[in-house]
This record gives structure tokens, C-alpha cells and sequence, in this order.
């Protein structure tokens, strides 16, 4: 073929070498980043690597709410449970405390956390981003507090959403000193 278009598959070295690239001008993520692809084999080959940022944006920002709401509400054990025949509405009650007045730490504001941003803020959430390429100005102007490294924006956070692309800049960012600095329940 002369276009091949992934998701979510890895096509890294070992592939790229027992298959035949003959012919084969583009490889093309659908998403964002390409860290499942061996790039750097394929345009040694001549193959042109890209990804589609921002299509999918919307739909894995409203998942990322999903997992919120599921984090407090306990949606996927409710669901366990009811699925046995048990209803234990007052035992799943216990413990939730909404996302309403909560804080949320963005890190990494492309195309899907700036999707994040307006989600969490509709739910009444506070925001607080940190990205290398964020302004202050650009935080205000989404409602959101701009912060400085990853360590202020996760300062107090009661939840932590990562956008970022892994590369070795981004590799082990989410680590045990930065989940310490969030809030302890």
C-alpha cells in the first residue's frame, strides 16, 4: 500500500523490518502523537510520518470527564454490582463529592485539553494548566489559572488529567513526588 493509517496499533521497529515498505509514502496516525510508531525507521525508508492533532479531541475530552465522573461516582462498581442483582445505592452514596467546587489539574493544553478546560469548567470545577507552550494570558482568556511547572498545577488538585505527547521530555512527568502534591482522598 502507499498510505497505511493506524490508531492505537504499534508499528515500531520490529514491524517496520519484517514487512515490506516498498511503495509506502505515508504513515498516518489517527490521533494524536505518534509514539507507537518507530518514526524514525520509517523516514530513514523515505515514509512520510504524520498524525491527525485535534480530530479526535472532543470525543477523548468527553471520556476524560466519563473517568472523572466514574472516579467519584463509582459508576463501573455500581454497575458491577447491579449486574450481579444487587442494588446498594446507599453504600455507593457514601463518599461522593461531585466535581462542583473541585480542582483539576490539566497538564499538557493542546487540542484535547483545551477541550478538557471548557468541560471541567461547565461542570464547575477550578482549572489549573500547565503546558510549555501555555501563556497567562491564553489561561486566563479559558477561565483557567495558568501555572508555571507541573508540580504548581498539581499543588492541592483533587484530580489530574495528562495530555501530553510521551516523549523523553514527558517520560515519568506523572510520577510519585507529583501525585504527593495533590489532595490526599
Amino acid at each position: 500500500p502507499e498510505i497505511v493509517i493506524i490508531r492505537s496499533s504499534l508499528l515500531q521497529d520490529e514491524q517496520v523490518k519484517s514487512c515490506s515498505t516498498e511503495g509506502l509514502k505515508l504513515v498516518m496516525r489517527a490521533g494524536a502523537g505518534t509514539d507507537n510508531i518507530a518514526v524514525s525507521s520509517l523516514v530513514q525508508q523515505g515514509v512520510i510520518v504524520a498524525n491527525a492533532a485535534g480530530a479526535n479531541a472532543i470525543a477523548v475530552a468527553e471520556l476524560t470527564m466519563a473517568h472523572l465522573l466514574n472516579a467519584d461516582r463509582r459508576l463501573s462498581d455500581q454497575v458491577a454490582t447491579l449486574r450481579e442483582g444487587h442494588w446498594k445505592r446507599l453504600e455507593f452514596a457514601k463518599g461522593v463529592r461531585g466535581l462542583y467546587g473541585r480542582t483539576l489539574a490539566v497538564m499538557g493544553v493542546g487540542h484535547i485539553g483545551r477541550e478538557v478546560v471548557k468541560r471541567a469548567l461547565a461542570f464547575g470545577m477550578e482549572v489549573r494548566c500547565w503546558s510549555r507552550s501555555l501563556s497567562p494570558e491564553e489561561a486566563t482568556a479559558m477561565g483557567a489559572k495558568h501555572c508555571a511547572s507541573p508540580e504548581e498545577a498539581a499543588e492541592g488538585a483533587h484530580a489530574m488529567a495528562v495530555h501530553l505527547p510521551l516523549s523523553e521530555a514527558t517520560r515519568g512527568l506523572v510520577n510519585e513526588d507529583l501525585m504527593r502534591r495533590m489532595q490526599p482522598d
